[in-house]
């Protein structure tokens, strides 16, 4: 609680929460800490029908204005409309459109049809470190593509997450 006991210290407070507010609007999506958060996503169907090429589902292009270490998350729903046994899909998140399959990022989801055993829709969520990425820009993604002889399969829903930090 502020005691006032005149009008010019009443001005004064009026004044200095009006600093501190304009303060705050101006600087509210700034980081003093060097951290960036961004992402992407969206729930338009996206059907994966290649098992040669990567998908990109979203990617976000991010600036970074110094050297810093980013974890990516991403998160796909896949809807399970396969008509064969078992279907293999790869899903990864990175820098790279076209990236190796086996990477450390790389989640690869084995949809079954007929026995009953899996549901109408599954969720896969590949998480990807970067360490020491210079200063620069670079576009992160979530992508997805088939194994070898899958069916056609509908991504319905798909999010990528990308935090990067200075470390300081």
């Amino acid at each position: 609680m502020i005691a006032i006991s005149n009008p010019k210290q009443l001005n004064r407070h009026i004044l200095t929460a009006a600093l501190l507010l304009c303060g705050t609007f101006v600087f509210s999506n700034r980081s003093f800490a060097g951290t960036i958060v961004d992402g992407c996503g969206d729930n338009k169907t996206i059907t994966l029908v290649n098992s040669s090429n990567w998908v990109t589902l979203c990617s976000q292009k991010v600036t970074l204005p110094t050297t810093q270490n980013c974890v990516l998350t991403g998160s796909a729903e896949v809807h399970n409309n396969v008509t064969s046994l078992h279907n293999e899909y790869r899903f990864t998140v990175d820098k790279d459109i076209n990236p190796l399959t086996g990477k450390k990022g790389e989640r690869l989801l084995d949809v079954t049809q007929g026995s009953g055993a899996d549901p109408s829709d599954l969720s896969v969520s590949p998480v990807n470190d970067m360490k020491s990425l210079a200063a620069g820009t670079y576009t992160f993604r979530i992508l997805a593509r088939k194994d070898n002889i899958a069916d056609d399969i509908d991504i319905t829903a798909y999010t990528l997450g990308v935090v990067c930090s200075d470390g300081q």
